[in-house]
């Protein structure tokens, strides 16, 4: 995330505001919580079939603290789609929500058209119990950024 700092006024004479404003860039991406109780390989193939898609076992996702969360990715749109396990033998990768079996992370801005689009497909998965899209906060940008 990058910022930018932009003066509105200059200042110099009296009685006048200064008005700064912070520019902080735009979030690139946009995250989806899922609730399943099945297996991530099972839940990546139930969504391919349903969904069309080809998700495939990627690296794991791996904290500054050593947790490891499995993940699967798909290209979408030339970028990765990406399906992360929310939850490891040592906790969880987003803390805050808990009730979210599973993080799929847009590698790319969607809008709430887009978003309402994607849950519905989403929850058309006879695996998934529950689709939600998660809003933005500083802790989840740098987990996931």
């Amino acid at each position: 995330m990058t910022g930018k700092i932009y003066s509105t006024a200059s200042g110099k004479s009296k009685g006048k505001l200064n008005v700064v404003r912070l520019d902080v860039g735009v979030v690139a991406f946009a995250i989806i919580g899922i609730s399943s109780h099945e297996n991530d390989y099972r839940l990546s193939w139930s969504i391919n079939e349903q969904l069309g898609l080809a998700f495939a076992k990627a690296e794991n996702v791996i904290t500054s603290d050593g947790r490891e969360f499995s993940c699967f990715v798909h290209e979408y749109d030339k970028q990765p789609l990406l399906l992360i396990s929310n939850r490891c033998d040592n906790g969880f990768l987003l803390e805050k929500y808990k009730n979210f079996d599973y993080i799929l992370k847009f590698n790319t801005e969607l809008n709430e058209t887009e978003i309402a689009e994607r849950l519905g497909d989403l929850r058309s998965v006879p695996l998934i119990s529950a689709a939600f899209h998660i809003p933005m906060d500083k802790k989840i940008l740098r987990l996931l950024s």
